[in-house]
């Protein structure tokens, strides 16, 4: 994606989701991500559907009641449904970089119903994107079967994948190859990190990829995502 600058970061959770999803038609808009410790009394809280996203410290909260699941997201990140409705109201809005639409375009072309990105102080970035299959093998046969096909997919190098059988989650880290051509302001090319978290859902089988550029910032994002999917 272009690469998002730190004047565009922090377009809230309320344009882009509870605005654009029908779950709240009275959800306020805002340029300003909202902070889990400063709540305006002004401020209509969007409606949850009764997903209860656990609160982690410096993230807030994209429950969507649409889709059937809800994520702590990192305070400072844009992110948004991937609905025909939500990329309108963006393309609507007034960014200071435009990016993150057109991120968002190319993602929800791959079929993905939510995305999510943030720049940090040395100018990486990172990413969320989710999709969902419908009617999918949940057995963890069929769940290991989804990380096989990324880890023998050969676009990616570097490969492991890690089990959580107290929850049927199976996880595929990998690294993609440095792009020449998505270089740094230094020539620098970007080397990226990258996990695919498969997670079973009744008849349907969730998939977060998280990219970063960065191997603490994966870390810690893995631990946010992970700690905090919520159905």
């Amino acid at each position: 994606m272009d690469r998002l600058k730190a004047a565009a970061v922090g377009l809230a959770i309320a344009l882009a989701v509870a605005g654009c999803s029908g779950d709240d038609e009275t959800a306020p808009t805002t340029t300003q991500a909202p902070s889990s410790a400063d709540h305006s009394p002004t401020t209509q809280e969007p409606n949850t559907g009764g997903i209860e996203v656990p609160d982690i410290p410096g993230t807030f909260t994209a429950a969507i009641p649409s889709l059937g699941f809800g994520i702590a997201v990192p305070e400072g990140w844009q992110a948004t449904v991937l609905s025909d409705e939500a990329i309108e109201r963006l393309e609507a809005a007034t960014l200071a970089q435009p990016s993150f639409v057109e991120a968002a375009r190319n993602v929800a072309a791959s079929g993905a119903v939510f995305y999510a990105a943030g720049i940090d102080d040395e100018g990486r970035v990172s990413e969320l994107k989710v999709d969902v299959q419908d009617g999918a093998d949940t057995s963890p046969a069929g769940v290991a079967a989804l990380a096989r096909s990324v880890a023998e997919s050969g676009k990616v190098q570097d490969v492991s994948i890690v089990d959580d059988l107290e929850q049927d989650r199976v996880r595929v880290d990998y690294r993609l190859a440095a792009d020449p051509d998505a270089a740094h302001g230094d020539g620098e090319a970007i080397d990226t990190i990258g996990s695919q978290l498969f997670v079973p859902d009744g008849d349907r089988v969730w998939s977060f990829i998280v990219t970063s550029e960065d191997s603490a910032s994966q870390d810690a994002l893995l631990a946010i995502f992970e700690a905090s999917i919520t159905f």
